[in-house]
């Protein structure tokens, strides 16, 4: 029985292998794949026969066939766009979006429509999420296979374990449970992530070799938050989603912050604190959950014509953002930083303050060579990290047994 459970492990490592080879590489030859995995042609052709039987695989333009039989393989292999869809949604502080994928990542169906969460009630939440994914499955053309996973990507604290949404700064309620009405509406597995985790998936499956081992996807918005890779791993926290970047304390007793503490370094840093210091607003007023692209704009504007009080909001923004990003290298030492989202659109006022706050602490880290990396836009960010992360968990359910693979996919078909 031992030897079994090893051949087994060994068995399932393969299917895996060659599952991550396809979706990072798409079609393949044989022998391409024998190449890429270090196995034996032999064990590549055994594996890949498995999954041509189970319609995980496919011979590209021969789809519509469960197998093409025995005899001389064929030229190239690839992930049947039938075996499961995956719907990616977003929930923002005035939008949700529902995205459908096949199983090779195609998108094949979205829906975006507003929402106005600081208003909607936990029921609304839910009804508003299960009304844009069925919105999104009814786009579908017929045949394209069955729905095998849901992930949310939700801006605030999630559990580790992604059943709920303990926290955020777009709703006033709390521990919204979502994972259980969407499984029941669906009969899917769902999960909820944090928006920032997936933005650093997201990131690496981009671009792997610049986002590889140890970086942090930092989004500049109306909040601001992290998700962190380190030694390949991505950090969460003890019982939520962690890596709560925005809420480290910068200045303590300072600006009042949209979480209802002060001295966040989201007070200075987020969209409503720098729209706050540049009309020279006392730094406890309240902040405003609605300031708009316009109004941001009309900052930058500003800046660039030389208004102090906004210069003065975007350095105190940078040096925030640097001062917290040093109390982080302190504890685990440089990593580079993508910062995400509209704030980077005033990021040449931003960087060289928030360059100097990372010099003055004296560590040894050199300031200026800490690399940084801006996207202006962090919503695709988040539908990809959602996508993949799905497609990923499907890869390896697909690898672990047959049995399992077989039944879910003569369902899909």
């Amino acid at each position: 029985m031992v030897e079994l459970g090893r051949s087994d492990d060994v068995r399932k490592r393969n299917r895996s292998r060659i599952l991550a080879v396809l979706r990072r590489n798409g079609s393949m030859s044989r022998k391409g794949i024998c190449s890429m995995t270090g196995l034996s042609a032999s064990t590549v052709s055994a594996i890949t026969s498995e999954l041509i039987d189970e319609a995980v695989i496919v011979v590209p333009g021969k789809e519509g066939s469960a197998s093409p039989g025995r005899g001389r393989p064929q030229v190239r292999l690839a992930l049947n766009p039938r075996a499961a869809l995956v719907a990616s949604a977003v929930v923002q502080l005035d939008r949700v979006s529902a995205t459908i994928s096949d199983y090779t990542g195609h998108r094949i169906a979205e829906i975006d429509q507003p929402f106005r969460a600081r208003r909607a009630s936990p029921e609304e939440f839910e009804s508003t999420l299960i009304d844009a994914i069925r919105r999104a499955l009814a786009e579908l053309p017929p045949g394209v296979g069955k729905l095998g996973r849901i992930r949310l990507g939700v801006q605030g604290v999630t559990d580790v374990q992604g059943t709920s949404m303990l926290w955020s700064p777009i709703t006033p309620h709390r521990n919204l449970g979502f994972k259980a009405g969407l499984e029941q509406e669906f009969n899917v597995h769902v999960k909820l992530s944090n928006d920032c985790s997936m933005i650093a998936r997201a990131l690496h499956w981009r671009e792997p070799e610049r986002f590889n081992r140890n970086y942090a996807a930092v989004l500049l918005s109306h909040g601001i938050g992290m998700g962190l890779v380190l030694n390949g791993e991505l950090v969460s926290g003890i019982r939520s989603s962690g890596t709560e970047f925005g809420h480290i304390s910068h200045i303590p007793d300072g600006a009042l912050c949209r979480c209802g503490r002060r001295g966040c370094i989201e007070a200075y840093a987020g969209d409503y604190a720098i729209f706050r210091r540049a009309q020279a607003s006392d730094e406890t007023d309240r902040p405003r959950n609605d300031i708009g692209i316009a109004e941001m704009n009309a900052v930058y504007e500003a800046a660039i014509a030389g208004d102090p009080d906004a210069l003065k909001a975007y350095r105190e923004a940078g040096y925030a953002l640097g001062t917290g990003l040093a109390d982080m290298y302190a504890l685990v030492d440089s990593f580079p930083v993508a910062f995400v989202g509209n704030g980077t659109e005033a990021f040449e006022f931003i960087e060289a303050p928030l360059r100097e706050a990372i010099g003055a602490t004296k560590l040894d880290v050199v300031a200026e060579a800490i690399e940084i990396h801006c996207f202006p836009d962090e919503k695709p960010l988040i539908v990809e990290g959602c996508t993949v992360t799905a497609l990923q968990e499907l890869d390896e359910m697909f690898a672990r047994s047959t049995e399992q693979t077989t039944r879910v996919v003569s369902d899909a078909l």
